[in-house]
């Protein structure tokens, strides 16, 4: 099956639905808020998300309805198998950014960095000398193949603080006005958040003179004792568990509601990731005065865009 063909006719057929006078208004007020989120001056070769992918799917009327549910309805009578299962697995996608764990012939192990969900994906069509740390696209499913379905881009690791440090920050917004929300309702709902956030990376890593703009600023602690070391850092109002992994705990540092750095904890160390020489400053007075000597500064280092990608 041809999924890129297919969806070009689906979205064809739906812009043709969408003539009818009776969704002019909706447009053209969806027009007015693509323009303001993502600025009138952005052009759609520069963005993953075009304005007629982003009406069909992604803009919510009024009631709560994308015009794709609108036109499903509508037609799901006259469709064929393949359009419909096409169409309802397209409506529960979303776009994210999935960090790459593991590479194997055709495959490839990612992993959700919102939602922290892990998916084995088809990147035959993909030249595996384009792999990078982090993919930013939108994974569909059908008949138990996940791929992706449109565009996508690529994203050096080192961004994934100071991208996590914006759209969590809007995430914990919304649920704080949607007690129920979840990461993937807060993404198909926001996904001009994410794509305005990669737009500002696609213009850092345009501009080669700034490549200090890249830079981590890295502190390492020796430890003895992980397990006390792990019950302090829960009970502290500014450390956040993120999640386990294969014997690591991930926490996330924050000022009030700033993010401030990522902090891996190890059978051994600390590792602390901050995006400049202040933060790290501040975050390494904040684990020095909670740990005290249970944890014994080893070193500070810099690690520019040469020593990632």
């Amino acid at each position: 099956m041809n999924f890129e063909n297919l969806e070009m006719v689906i979205e064809e057929n739906v812009l043709k639905f969408l003539l009818e006078d009776k969704f002019q208004r909706d447009i053209e007020e969806a027009k007015v808020y693509f323009d303001n989120c993502v600025g009138e001056e952005v052009t759609n070769d520069k963005m993953m998300i075009d304005f007629n992918s982003w009406l069909i799917y992604d803009y919510r009327m009024k009631d709560g309805a994308a015009f794709i549910e609108k036109y499903y309805e509508s037609t799901k009578g006259e469709l064929s198998q393949e359009e419909r299962v096409f169409i309802e697995k397209r409506m529960q996608s979303y776009l994210s950014i999935y960090e790459v764990k593991e590479l194997k012939e055709n495959k490839g192990l990612l992993k959700d960095i919102f939602a922290k969900t892990e998916i084995l994906v088809n990147l035959g069509k993909f030249h595996e000398k384009q792999c990078k740390d982090l993919i930013f696209g939108r994974i569909i499913k059908i008949e138990n193949e996940a791929m992706f379905i449109g565009n996508i881009m690529y994203i050096p690791a080192l961004f994934q603080n100071s991208i996590e440090r914006n759209v969590i920050f809007k995430y914990e917004e919304y649920k704080g006005k949607n007690q129920y929300a979840t990461w993937k309702e807060f993404l198909k709902k926001n996904s001009l958040l994410i794509q305005k956030h990669v737009d500002v990376i696609a213009d850092v890593t345009n501009e080669t003179e700034n490549e200090d703009a890249y830079n981590v600023w890295q502190s390492i602690y020796l430890i003895h004792d992980v397990k006390t070391i792990e019950g302090i850092l829960q009970k502290h109002e500014g450390i956040q568990l993120d999640f386990e992994e294969e014997g690591s705990c991930y926490f996330k540092i924050f000022d009030k509601d700033e993010l401030l750095a990522e902090m891996v904890l190890e059978k051994n160390r600390i590792e602390l990731e901050c995006n400049s020489e202040n933060e790290r400053i501040k975050v390494k007075k904040l684990i020095e005065s909670i740990l005290g000597d249970l944890a014994k500064h080893y070193k500070d280092e810099i690690i520019g865009l040469e020593d990632i990608v």
